[in-house]
């Protein structure tokens, strides 16, 4: 069979996900994910130089997939306000379709891993609220009045950051975006 360049990549990202997505489950080890994919670890270690390029390309995916819904959701909704609501809604929704990728971004899935992912996971939550910021600085006019965006974004991002620890830790038994809309029009959004 002949593979296209980097599919293999992918699906060794991919199975890795899966793999987080079982509640609670223990550290992965490159063992587990080789058998899994049914490799040997040597065959996994020509598409990875390590465990930690695993994970590092598994946070760039996530990048990649939420800066996607960004792009989009300011390319289809002019309006700040409905722009900040809508991408805090996303930052939900995409908890619920990646459940093992969520367990990344709360970085349970990194607490035995090299600390440089959760440097790596750092940048990426300061991102998405600075993402969120920019919103926010956009929809001013239109949030309460004395609102401050940068103080907005960071309440949205904590506040996004405890949905999701909450789906890990209830074993996705509490969906993120479950009645999100009554919280976030307590904020004006």
């Amino acid at each position: 069979m002949n593979r296209q360049p980097g599919a293999r990549k992918t699906q060794i990202l991919e199975t890795l996900a899966c793999m987080l997505e079982q509640p609670h489950s223990a550290r992965i080890t490159t063992a587990a994910l080789a058998k899994e994919i049914n490799l040997s670890e040597a065959a996994l270690y020509r598409h990875f130089s390590c465990k930690a390029a695993i994970f590092k390309d598994l946070i760039n995916l996530i990048e990649t997939l939420i800066f996607e819904d960004s792009h989009h959701i300011n390319a289809t909704e002019p309006r700040g306000r409905r722009q900040l609501g809508k991408q805090v809604h996303a930052l939900l929704l995409f908890a619920e379709r990646h459940r093992g990728l969520t367990r990344v971004l709360t970085g349970d899935a990194l607490a035995t891993e090299d600390w440089q992912l959760q440097a790596q996971l750092d940048n990426l939550i300061a991102d998405i609220e600075a993402m969120l910021r920019q919103s926010a600085q956009q929809a001013a006019h239109e949030l309460p009045p004395g609102s401050d965006a940068g103080i907005m974004a960071s309440l949205l991002m904590h506040w996004v950051l405890g949905r999701w620890l909450r789906y890990v830790q209830t074993s996705w038994r509490v969906p993120p975006a479950e009645g999100y809309a009554r919280e976030l029009a307590l904020l004006g959004l």
